[in-house]
């Protein structure tokens, strides 16, 4: 052959490799690509987006069954006896409170639901099980939710004293033993002296609930003002108005959930109330305590609005007691979940799909990317077995709150200093002694802020030596473009990437939500406050609005009200996950803050900023726990659990 046959030849011997390379290259990105679940598809359109990857999926069901050997000791510990009635068997029993909480159950009880999943994910392609085996699931799981056999067990039964909601306190690590001396009569008051329930109320909120980021706090003005003055119509000239001219009335509206209806979960009603509560402060000791309740539900007709005036003792109680119930929901799925979860993961799946693995971005970003997405995704799918006991008994149910919440949220909306602002809420209103000592868990929440945002100050400076670097960095562009794209990640608000504060601002506030999270896994953010379940109930097990005058309602009835004995087991499986397992990597490494560094170099100034994020987050584990049980290491880099 002639040489020139040759070079045609190679060249197209070339064309094939090349074709071929391109293919490879455009097959691989395609796998390698994270994908959303079709949440569009069945109405959900003004949430983030729901971001998929089934390997990882695969690996949190599989670490989760694990995290259930290391609680069994935390449910070990429940080998305290108590005595409840059986109303409809009239008989009294005696037993252990693990009895009580899981009847007969073994401590791994949801073992068979993780591998037949487990089997599933394996078989499945990931387009496959996106279209067809999640949703499928929702249903399935519905079903069998509203099917599953009624009859009574120990775990159906209803507390007979406030002090019975000990029963949650574990002996192991001396939960028990610390707690029962200081705090069990204080906590139990609550569902017994209505001045106590009405002294408890605020500082319940503003001190324990940091794991639930409850910024829920409003001062009425404004279009609440406007809303105040239509619920509360017959209650504001005499009692609301003149509060109001003396600026002191705050309020929280959870009103959101009386669009919801109750579920049905093993015989029984969870719901979450509609609550509106008017918080009335004292201008001298700055603290706050509530005047004025509405507990709502979706028939308006059945709402009520209880005063200390028009209620008995025992319907106030119950009122603060549905209010409760209100904030507890909402911090689980909205405070926490929304915010924390939600939100970060479809950050997270545009980051992956559009920057690459080398670049400064992902280097930042990846340590505390880990295991979100495979969380979230397991939660949905395992959602019977992990899930808290609250009236979202299904995926669906969460996924209409949670679109429901977004309307009209932006990404900037979930930063705590936006909140506070929108709120009216400002710090020489909530400091008495010390800084924001009347609403402590603010002072929190800015403190992990600052870390954060002193983190991202010198990576962007460092990385980015003008505004137009950050302008024509081609993969950040795309990752905020993908990001807002509705049919990507679906993040509303997000600003046009033209200069360092911009970027700043978003880096800051992702930063920060994964940091935040790493607070509920240390002991002191589940208890004792939350793990005495009435103070926090999960759900109400009755949905009949009390009469505030209503003098046939005794405090005995309340009891009727809060959790059972199995909707608190169910309760404390979810919080054990939290405190009682090691996360998978904590935040500050074991071997000391200037270890496992993000950038090559040692002496790379983001490499300091790191250390010194590091350290203060150590600083403040080590302020916020008990002083002979600093978890130092159970910060977890990600969000995970």
């Amino acid at each position: 052959m002639e040489i020139w046959q040759y070079i045609l030849i190679a060249i197209g011997i070339l064309a094939v490799i090349a074709a071929v390379y391109y293919l490879i290259k455009r097959l691989t990105k395609d796998i390698e690509k994270v994908h959303h679940l079709p949440i569009r598809e069945k109405g959900f359109t003004e949430m983030p987006a729901v971001p998929f990857i089934i390997s990882e999926t695969i690996d949190t069901v599989v670490k989760l069954g694990l995290r259930t050997q290391e609680c069994k000791m935390a449910k070990a510990g429940l080998n305290r006896e108590y005595t409840l009635y059986d109303a409809k068997r009239e008989h009294t029993y005696t037993q252990n409170a693990y009895t009580f909480m899981y009847d007969t159950a073994p401590i791994d009880n949801s073992k068979e639901e993780r591998e037949d999943l487990l089997e599933r994910l394996k078989r499945s392609t990931e387009k496959e099980f996106l279209n067809k085996t999640l949703l499928n699931t929702h249903l399935k799981r519905a079903e069998f939710a509203k099917h599953q056999d009624k009859n009574e067990t120990f775990t159906s039964l209803f507390l007979d004293t406030p002090e019975d909601f000990t029963i949650s306190w574990t002996n192991y690590y001396n939960i028990y033993k610390n707690n029962a001396k200081e705090y069990k009569d204080e906590y139990a008051s609550i569902l017994k002296d209505p001045k106590e329930a009405t002294k408890q109320f605020w500082p319940m909120i503003s001190e324990n609930g940091l794991a639930y980021n409850l910024l829920i706090l409003q001062k009425v003005e404004g279009d609440l003002l406007e809303k105040v003055k239509t619920t509360f119509h017959h209650e504001w000239k005499s009692l609301l108005k003149p509060i109001h001219e003396d600026d002191v009335l705050f309020a929280i509206d959870l009103t959101i959930f009386n669009r919801f209806d109750a579920a049905q979960v093993a015989g029984f009603d969870r719901w979450t109330p509609g609550a509106f509560v008017m918080m009335k402060q004292d201008i001298v000791s700055k603290k706050l305590h509530p005047i004025c309740v509405q507990i709502s539900k979706n028939d308006a007709s059945a709402s009520q609005i209880y005063t200390q005036e028009n209620s008995t003792d025992a319907t106030w109680i119950f009122a603060l007691a549905a209010a409760r119930t209100a904030v507890t929901v909402y911090g689980i799925w909205l405070g926490h979940v929304y915010h924390w979860h939600i939100v970060s993961a479809p950050m997270q799946m545009t980051l992956f799909n559009n920057v690459k693995k080398d670049h400064d971005l992902r280097r930042l970003l990846n340590p505390q990317s880990k295991s979100l997405i495979g969380f979230n995704d397991t939660l949905l799918l395992l959602w019977k077995a992990i899930g808290p006991p609250t009236s979202f008994a299904t995926p669906d149910s969460f996924l209409d709150l949670t679109n429901t919440f977004a309307t009209g949220r932006e990404f900037f909306d979930d930063d705590p200093k936006v909140t506070l602002k929108k709120f009216g809420i400002h710090k020489k209103d909530f400091s008495e002694k010390e800084d924001w000592d009347r609403y402590p868990i603010v002072k929190h929440l800015l403190y992990f802020w600052e870390a954060s945002e002193q983190m991202v100050d010198v990576f962007v400076e460092n990385t980015y030596n003008t505004d137009e670097a950050v302008f024509h960095d081609t993969q950040l562009q795309k990752w905020i473009e993908a990001s807002s794209d509705p049919e990507e990640g679906n993040v509303r608000g997000l600003p046009v990437m033209s200069s360092r504060k911009e970027l700043k601002a978003v880096l800051t506030s992702l930063v920060y939500r994964v940091v935040a999270h790493g607070n509920s896994r240390q002991m002191r953010s589940l208890g004792p406050g939350l793990s005495f379940v009435a103070n926090y109930p999960p759900c109400l097990q009755k949905t009949d609005v009390v009469v505030p005058d209503d003098t046939n309602f005794t405090k005995k009835d309340v009891l009727r009200y809060l959790p059972n004995t199995g909707t608190i087991g169910s309760m404390m499986t979810f919080y054990y996950i939290f405190i009682f397992s090691a996360p998978y990597e904590p935040l500050l490494p074991l071997y000391g803050n200037d270890t496992d560094l993000y950038f090559d170099d040692k002496d790379d100034p983001r490499n300091k900023a790191l250390e010194v994020f590091r350290e203060k987050i150590g600083s403040f584990i080590l302020d916020y726990s008990d002083e002979n049980a600093p978890l130092i290491h159970q910060w977890s880099a990600s969000i995970e659990t």
